[in-house]
């Protein structure tokens, strides 16, 4: 830790002044977290274990040549009372001499005050009067309205008798302290935390920030980061104490910032937005956040700073305590829906196309023995189905995706558009296959017409995988090689289908015989107007969604 302290621009001297170095030490004591020292790619660096707030007090105390375990061991500690989101605020007893200690007590600073009834000023404890309680109080609020992370700091001396007592009176709040002074630290949002908001509005999803922080320094955070807007209002949680459920669930929608909430708060926003019909994701890192976290769709922890309670309580684990990385995990999720559909949607328009062929010759083709072997049947399943389905679902995500409005929880896989497109896709297949098997069976004979059909419908497959890759955007838009795995997977299958049509083992397996230059042409004419045809829809589609 490096760094030096100023004074009205002006650079002081720690050792000199007995006031900040009090409140250094204080603040480095009445403190879990801890500053360690590691060998990193052969370099040394420093690394913050616990809580980053409490870790900024650690390395402010370091940069004044007081560190944590040294004062430690001067100053052991004996007893504590552990952070509670609740009471917010934290104490810790350390034995300074044989029979005597201090309590050292840290947290909001409208907390500790009222915990208050002097202050130490120029190395001698005075009275706390009204007045300079409510100039505190001032200098506090400013402060949080600058985005700062603000703790009060306190003590008192006691007697080894007085131990107990005084642990016992502090949770009843019988206990005066003496006020020692404020620690602002500025805890600013990551780089990325502005647009990943701005992604998440573009998604339809509402960001809500619900944090123990003051009121302003919420504030200022959430309008930086572009969660605060316009229209939206801040609720503290003294505000939700004095509300009823109905009475917060009408103003919930309109909220967007919750400040100094406790968990029991949290839960309570939880099943609130539950009730307005909102799909809940809930982060949190606390032990007592897991009963939010449980009552949320989706329950985030930090992986981090997260306690081994909340991680098991949570659906995901946030390893870099990153909000982005949930934006991210979003956006993937989306392209990983999308590509299940694309596949479905592909496996069943082929299957469907296969289905209404047969079907259809034998209604409408009778005495004619069947339009496809059942190896025939077996190879377009396995080979063609089998090697393009596997490359659709690695399909890169399309432009737009964090664009769309969320699903509703029980939309189908297959919803009433993609069975329609399904439904004209296997009838326009299921009628090139018959025409050219009709064709075939008019100039060549049985085995010529099966093996034409066999391999249009073959074809149609692969004309249909381009089509399935979006169900808007043109495969040309796309781009033919962004996705090199089906690119690979089409050269693959045409290549085994035309092998199919000219080795004699295949052959012979298949029931094919060679085709003419002339049968291929034509084959590739039918069964890429199956892609022409989804181009055309597209381009309607696209212009009437402009129109609107």
């Amino acid at each position: 830790p490096e760094g030096h302290f100023e004074l009205d621009g002006k650079p002081i001297d720690t050792a000199k002044d007995e006031a900040l170095s009090f409140l250094l030490k204080a603040a480095a004591l009445c403190n879990d977290a801890r500053l360690r020292r590691h060998k990193l790619d052969g370099k040394y660096q420093w690394e913050i274990y616990g809580d980053t707030t409490e870790g900024a007090l650690v390395v402010a105390a370091a940069k004044a040549g007081f560190q944590k375990d040294d004062l430690e061991a001067k100053y052991p500690r004996v007893d504590e009372v552990p952070f509670d989101p609740k009471n917010r605020y934290m104490a810790t007893f350390h034995r300074i001499s044989e029979g005597k200690f201090h309590v050292y007590v840290k947290g909001a600073p409208e907390t500790v005050l009222e915990m208050c009834s002097e202050i130490l000023e120029e190395g001698k404890e005075k009275k706390l009067t009204p007045q300079r309680m409510e100039e505190i109080l001032k200098v506090s609020t400013q402060m949080a309205s600058e985005a700062l992370r603000v703790l009060a700091i306190a003590y008192e001396l006691i007697d080894a008798e007085k131990l107990a007592h005084v642990r016992d009176g502090l949770q009843r709040g019988r206990i005066k302290l003496v006020f020692v002074g404020l620690a602002g630290m500025l805890d600013p949002p990551r780089l990325e935390a502005k647009s990943a908001v701005q992604l998440c509005k573009k998604a339809g999803i509402k960001v809500i920030m619900a944090t123990g922080d003051h009121k302003l320094t919420a504030e200022a955070i959430a309008k930086e980061v572009g969660i605060l807007e316009a229209g939206y209002r801040v609720l503290t949680g003294a505000d939700l104490d004095g509300m009823s459920d109905d009475e917060l669930d009408a103003v919930i929608n309109e909220t967007a910032v919750f400040a100094r909430v406790s968990p029991t708060h949290k839960y309570r926003i939880v099943e609130s937005l539950r009730r307005k019909g909102h799909i809940v994701a809930m982060t949190g890192d606390g032990v007592n956040d897991a009963p939010a976290l449980k009552a949320a769709e989706i329950g985030v922890a930090m992986g981090i700073t997260g306690t081994d309670v909340t991680k098991e309580t949570a659906d995901m684990v946030l390893a870099d305590d990153n909000f982005a990385s949930i934006v991210n995990a979003v956006e993937e999720g989306r392209v990983v829906f999308e590509n299940i559909r694309k596949v479905v949607k592909y496996l069943v328009s082929t299957n469907t196309g296969e289905i209404i062929t047969v079907i259809a010759a034998l209604l409408f083709l009778p005495g004619i023995p069947l339009i496809f072997t059942p190896v025939q049947i077996l190879w377009v399943n396995l080979v063609t189905d089998g090697l393009l389905d596997k490359f659709l679902a690695m399909e890169p995500k399309e432009k737009g995706v964090m664009e769309q409005p969320p699903r509703k929880p029980k939309e189908r896989i297959i919803n009433r558009d993609i069975m329609l497109n399904i439904a004209y896709v296997g009838v326009f297949m299921a009628v090139g296959t018959l025409w050219m098997f009709t064709a075939g069976y008019n100039n060549g004979g049985l085995q010529k017409a099966q093996t034409l059909a066999f391999t249009t419908i073959a074809m149609f497959q692969v004309f249909n995988a381009l089509n399935c890759r979006s169900r808007t955007t043109s495969v040309f838009k796309l781009g033919l090689t962004t996705n090199k795995y089906l690119l690979a997977g089409i050269v693959a299958s045409v290549s085994l289908q035309v092998l199919a049509t000219l080795l004699p083992p295949l052959q012979t397996a298949l029931g094919t015989i060679s085709l003419s230059p002339i049968d291929w042409l034509m084959i590739v004419l039918i069964s890429s107007s199956v892609l022409v045809a989804e181009e055309i829809r597209k381009l309607v589609r696209s212009k009437l969604e402009r129109r609107v």
